[in-house]
């Protein structure tokens, strides 16, 4: 069967990241328009804030690879996302500001704040009845519901920025870090693919990716950022083996029927 890869992740700057790789990787709709369904991207946000994300757009396509920043690009950019994190900042050093399209308002939605309200449950359904049905991959700073789950069949990856089962929850690799575990620390330093199951990062692996060298960054903050970025690149590897390899395996996890 033919699965709509759909992108839900939050409005974060680190998230932007993801986001490029996945237009990258979905950069149009195909000419019978079939393309349009796996090319979504639902942020975790209010719609009336679609300004807000033309404004960081256009910084996105001004500075895009920039990777030293002065002053005032800086201070623009902590304004846009409403402050970043020292792992984000270190992103930016790392891989330069991600580069974006201009808002493509057709392809990104945005869904509300709540995922797990009474009108995201509404929009679930709606969505699961069309054909083709939704495989959603996520990148989420909370937990989904169990109707998530109901609903899409099973059909939900996360994208995790450690490697399981060695650093489950948020703040994993800071986690392992702050309890100085050399062995444990470069064991879990990487990311993982995983379907999402009830409990928190124990759902079946997909694929995963270890650093090689975890304690050659400057920084934890250094490392955590090329975390998020193999945890990126994983789930949009995923998002099109499923997407054009249909009917078959997704790496080392059956789909869900």
């Amino acid at each position: 069967m033919r699965y709509a890869c759909v992108l839900l992740t939050e409005s974060s700057f680190h998230a932007s990241c993801l986001i490029s790789q996945w237009l990258a990787a979905f950069p149009g709709s195909t000419a019978s328009g079939s393309g349009s369904d796996a090319e979504e991207v639902c942020l975790r946000d209010t719609p009336d804030r679609l300004p807000l994300y033309r404004k960081r757009f256009a910084f996105h396509r001004q500075h895009g690879g920039l990777r030293r920043l002065s002053a005032a690009q800086w201070a623009e950019l902590d304004a846009l996302y409403g402050g970043l994190s020292d792992t984000e900042r270190a992103m930016v050093r790392a891989f330069g500001v991600t580069p974006l399209p201009e808002v493509p308002e057709s392809r990104v939605r945005l869904t509300g704040r709540r995922l797990n309200s009474p009108e995201a449950r509404q929009w679930l359904e709606v969505r699961c009845h069309r054909a083709p049905p939704p495989f959603l991959c996520v990148f989420l700073d909370r937990l989904l519901a169990p109707w998530w789950i109901d609903l899409t069949g099973g059909r939900i990856v996360n994208a995790h920025s450690a490697v399981l089962p060695y650093a489950r929850g948020m703040y994993a690799t800071e986690q392992v870090a702050a309890e100085q575990d050399r062995d444990r620390f470069r064991q879990c330093a990487g990311a993982t693919v995983h379907y999402i199951d009830n409990g928190v990062d124990t759902g079946p692996v997909i694929r995963a990716q270890h650093l090689r060298d975890p304690f050659a960054f400057d920084s934890l903050w250094e490392c955590k950022a090329h975390c998020f970025d193999a945890a990126f690149h994983l789930l949009v590897t995923t998002a099109r083996e499923v997407h054009d390899r249909p009917g078959r395996r997704a790496a080392a996890a059956r789909l869900p029927r």
